[in-house]
């Protein structure tokens, strides 16, 4: 089996970070540490088993987006077989109107 690697958007890493301040605040250091090591993880296994997750109806550029659900997020993403790439478009807290705020957005940034 072939892993994919692993891409992420500039809005999934403000969506991190803003989660992980979030449990800060609330819960401690401790915990959003834990949440963003879990995450990592998480989107790590993205890459064995990318397509074991539900697709949205939801395309972003032709791409059905996917959603891997995290408590208290949802990883959503796109498996571009071509490239052997996953790129995470959006990591969004549960309760967060993501089906609107997926269709919103028409285009996402990446790192250099």
């Amino acid at each position: 089996m072939q892993e994919y690697r692993i891409i992420l958007t500039w809005e999934a890493i403000y969506d991190v970070t803003d989660i992980a301040d979030y449990i800060e605040e609330e819960f401690g250091q401790q915990h959003a540490d834990r949440f963003q090591s879990d995450l990592k993880e998480q989107m790590q296994n993205l890459s064995q088993f990318s397509t074991a997750f539900p697709r949205t109806q939801i395309l972003y550029r032709g791409y059905s987006i996917h959603k891997r659900s995290f408590p208290p997020s949802i990883i959503f993403y796109i498996i571009m077989e071509e490239t052997k790439e996953i790129h995470i478009l959006r990591v969004l807290r549960h309760e967060r109107d993501w089906e609107n705020i997926l269709l919103q957005r028409s285009t996402y940034t990446y790192p250099e």
